[in-house]
């Protein structure tokens, strides 16, 4: 009996000591990531201070969340530094090739509403105040320049293909000399709204084939919107085994930026602009542990194509309230929400300490002396990688972050501490 008692007087003090040990950890913040990291102001600096590399061929800016203003105003504050600090005319959007091209008419003329226009896109997370900013910019500085001297926009998804086909019928309507009359007639009796203009991919292959090898920069611009069509027709079954839609769709996206690139290099510009999700533009594999010749994201697939001349920049918060699209809600019935989220990066929560809590780091500009920020930086943390269609799933399997060591999937990073979400204007 006596054994007993003391066999339960040591469990109990260990189990007291346990639990001692941790409220200690617990209140001493050990395993938290709300703390100073030392040296972090010695190698994080202002988006002002923040420079690109001149020699890259591709500059990517992702989104940790389609769903937050900061982003989306990071996208014109790249574009701009790449084109008054570098040597590039043109961002690429995570958007339908038919659209870009719409787009980017609208941008090089003054008879079309911008606002209007970003409540006809197909994808609402771009109808906001923030992208009409940037709209407006470029329309500005596009009225004091020549075409071969002006900014573009690009889409480069080859989902919505039938917005190319829209795009080409608006042509045809216009009286447009890109097609022959044959061209015209065929492209006039496809049914943008059904599955039946895939029957036509040879013709829409040999169109494209002929636009490309023009010298035309329109022409050229013209034959991506084409070429879209073949890649939607030619792509896996939407949600088919082994993912192997989202790696047709990440491919052609890198294939049709490349395409963009060699017109922007004939206009006489090296650099190109990409944005996107983050989950598109880092690097690496699309899916966590596996290998990125499996599952290669847009951003892996552009930094082969361009040898490693790919500069990628993330966008991260520590705490965001991001708007959503609620899963399974379409059509008339389509509902956007506000969702809150913490990442939990501990270099996301240095925001905090700088001003408008908002900072950049250049991962090459840490080198292991500085060695608490290098520690952090080269171990594998949380990032913010939330996604569209929130449903319950996401408060129970926390699919919104992504453990990663992110020196292997991006080259800097903007860092928030806070990020606000978007205000859809029609939606």
């Amino acid at each position: 009996m006596k054994s007993l008692k003391i066999k339960f007087l040591v469990g109990a003090v260990a189990i007291a000591i346990f639990f001692g040990v941790l409220t200690f950890l617990k209140c001493g913040n050990t395993f938290s990531p709300e703390k100073k990291i030392e040296g972090i102001e010695e190698v994080g600096v202002s988006f002002e201070n923040f420079s690109i590399p001149k020699d890259v061929r591709v500059v990517g800016i992702g989104e940790g969340s389609h769903g937050n203003k900061e982003f989306q105003i990071a996208k014109k504050e790249v574009l701009q530094k790449v084109v008054n600090e570098g040597d590039g005319r043109s961002i690429s959007f995570e958007l339908s090739v038919g659209e870009g091209a719409m787009i980017n008419d609208a941008i090089h003329e003054s008879e079309t509403d911008l606002t209007e226009l970003v409540g006809e896109l197909s994808y609402p997370l771009y109808d906001t105040e923030e992208i009409v900013d940037l709209l407006s910019w470029m329309r500005d500085f596009n009225q004091n320049v020549p075409y071969e001297e002006s900014i573009m926009l690009y889409g480069v998804d080859m989902q919505g293909a039938y917005k190319s086909i829209e795009y080409m019928q608006g042509l045809c309507e216009q009286g447009t000399s890109f097609f022959t009359e044959d061209e015209k007639e065929t492209i006039m009796s496809l049914d943008a709204d059904s599955e039946d203009y895939a029957s036509e991919r040879d013709f829409f292959d040999g169109l494209s084939n002929r636009l490309l090898a023009t010298e035309d920069i329109e022409s050229k611009q013209l034959g991506v919107v084409v070429k879209a069509l073949v890649q939607s027709i030619d792509a896996p079954e939407f949600g088919g085994y082994d993912n192997e839609y989202g790696i047709h769709r990440d491919k052609s996206m890198a294939e049709n930026l490349k395409t963009f690139s060699e017109i922007e290099e004939a206009r006489g510009y090296t650099q190109v602009v990409i944005t996107a999700h983050n989950g598109h533009v880092m690097k690496g594999s699309q899916l966590q542990g596996q290998k990125n010749d499996k599952y290669p994201t847009m951003g892996e697939n552009i930094n082969k194509l361009f040898e490693g001349s790919y500069y990628c920049i993330g966008t991260e918060f520590y705490n965001g309230t991001v708007n959503i699209h609620t899963a399974g809600t379409y059509d008339d019935e389509y509902v956007r929400a506000n969702h809150d989220f913490c990442s939990e990066d501990p270099l996301a929560y240095q925001a905090k300490f700088f001003e408008g809590k908002k900072y950049c780091l250049d991962f090459d500009s840490v080198k292991e002396d500085n060695s608490k920020v290098y520690k952090v930086l080269h171990s594998k943390i949380f990032t913010a990688l939330v996604g569209e269609g929130y449903n319950l799933n996401n408060e129970m399997e926390k699919g919104e972050r992504f453990k990663c060591n992110i020196t292997e999937r991006y080259d800097a990073m903007i860092y928030y501490f806070e990020a606000t979400p978007i205000d859809t204007i029609h939606y």
